[in-house]
């Protein structure tokens, strides 16, 4: 299949689900900046939730800590999803996004990922899918934007610069290349789903928590924000509490509760 450039994006998912909320309207630019720069304005006009904004290509597109996010042209699936929760399910929507993720891809292309903590996709040790989330309290309340960069298609797969972090696309998966508006269709659908549940009173976190591969690996955190100066703390990622936030008992027997916003995680052999 050629997904270039000249290959136009469709997608319809409000005629087939007209009760949807997420993705019940999908923007789509051939080129942004950034996906999340775009929504964080539209938020801003006090545009509805669940709106979607995809990009073909971006030019400033970012990940965790100004991290730049690589993706070729009309490749793979760049986009942001506008969510304007109660304040005590918010903390549930990285959850949401990276389920929705990893159930898609294992569905899609016959593997079985796995969710390196907090926002990473990974089938055997490689990214195929990260997730940034950004919060904004304004005068149409509070609003969180959800940036998605998925590699479906690309051979230069998306990589955070500076770490040398392995990467697969969803084609090098399965072995074929993807229409990206169905890979899109599935995954709104999915994060829809699981949106609902949560909404309703449900948790993700059981769920979650067994798809962490983080659980039980030696790691270093490293605080970013805070504190003064700069602490790293080494030790055992031993759980995820109510939260989501990951629980590290270091050699003293501490028990640290690791937001995602605070920390980088590394390990401490291969610093990676």
């Amino acid at each position: 299949m050629n997904d270039g450039l000249d290959k136009p994006f469709t997608i319809s998912l409000a005629s087939t689900s007209p009760n949807r909320l997420i993705g019940y309207e999908v923007r789509h630019v051939a080129v942004t900046g950034s996906t999340m720069d775009d929504m964080t304005n539209l938020a801003s006009q006090d545009a509805k939730e669940g709106l979607v904004l995809v990009a073909d290509e971006q030019t400033s597109g970012r990940g965790r800590h100004g991290r730049n996010w690589i993706s070729s042209p009309a490749k793979d699936l760049l986009f942001s999803i506008l969510f304007r929760p109660r304040p005590a399910i918010a903390v549930e929507l990285q959850m949401i996004l990276a389920m929705a993720i990893a159930d898609t891809v294992d569905e899609t292309c016959g593997v079985a990922s796995s969710i390196k903590w907090p926002n990473d996709v990974r089938v055997n040790d490689a990214k195929v899918s990260g997730i940034l989330l950004e919060s904004s309290q304004g005068a149409h309340g509070l609003s969180v934007v959800a940036g998605v960069g998925l590699n479906v298609n690309s051979t230069l797969t998306g990589m955070d610069v500076g770490r040398g972090q392995a990467a697969v696309s969803m084609s090098d998966l399965s072995g074929f290349d993807m229409d990206r508006s169905i890979v899109l269709e599935s995954l709104l659908s999915r994060v829809d789903s699981l949106y609902a549940e949560v909404r309703a009173g449900g948790t993700l976190v059981p769920a979650w928590r067994e798809r962490i591969e983080t659980i039980g690996k030696q790691v270093e955190v490293i605080f970013t924000a805070g504190e003064p100066g700069r602490r790293v703390i080494s030790g055992t990622a031993e759980d995820v509490d109510d939260s989501g936030r990951l629980l590290v008992r270091d050699a003293n027997g501490r028990l640290w509760p690791v937001s995602a916003g605070e920390v980088t995680l590394q390990s401490p052999v291969n610093n990676s």
